[in-house]
């Protein structure tokens, strides 16, 4: 990408170009031109920027032995390599797809939807980003204790009004009254 598509004050890019073996063309797709917020990383682009000399056409990651091209893809495989053994997290088939997988499954975790994500990620339909999407155990157990206090603050709830209104204990049909239309509901058939 150019320093053109990089708003530094609004902290945002604009996709609306791709390098490919210094192939430079506009996105694969329509869907793919997007705007980015590029959060906190603003200061470390705009110090980049001073450093480098920026122009509009220059582009933000460019060869050092050919200033004015874009890094070749082999480029930014080696630097994202060399930057993960220097954070010792490096490992065989690391590169720029390995993060856009991840980054899709992180934005979903930390509360994003999918459809949220699918944009952000200039996936035409939202069934690209689900074979993006990994879902860890971690994440799995997380979302089940999620539910799983959600029914026993449901069946505590039925629990206390019951026994306030008689002193038998209330059988699981009336603690959780609509268990069955509510799984029905969320059941998705593939």
């Amino acid at each position: 990408m150019t320093w053109m598509y990089v708003n530094l004050d609004a902290a945002t890019v604009r996709i609306e170009q791709r390098v490919w073996h210094q192939d430079i063309a506009g996105p694969k797709s329509e869907g793919s031109r997007r705007v980015l917020g590029i959060g906190d990383l603003v200061g470390r682009l705009r110090a980049k920027a001073k450093e480098d000399g920026a122009t509009p056409d220059s582009f933000v990651f460019q060869q050092k032995r050919a200033p004015g091209k874009p890094l070749w893809d082999s480029g930014v495989r080696d630097a994202l390599h060399q930057a993960a053994r220097a954070e010792g997290c490096d490992f065989r088939g690391l590169g720029p797809h390995s993060f856009r997988r991840a980054n899709i499954t992180w934005r979903q975790e930390v509360g994003g939807s999918a459809i949220e994500a699918s944009k952000i990620a200039g996936h035409s339909d939202l069934e690209t980003t689900n074979d993006y999407t990994f879902v860890t155990a971690e994440r799995q157990n997380e979302l089940t204790r999620r539910i799983q206090e959600k029914l026993a603050a449901a069946a505590s709830k039925t629990t206390k009004e019951s026994a306030n209104a008689s002193s038998t204990p209330p059988a699981t049909a009336e603690v959780l009254p609509n268990l069955e239309d509510m799984l029905l509901e969320t059941t998705v058939v593939h």
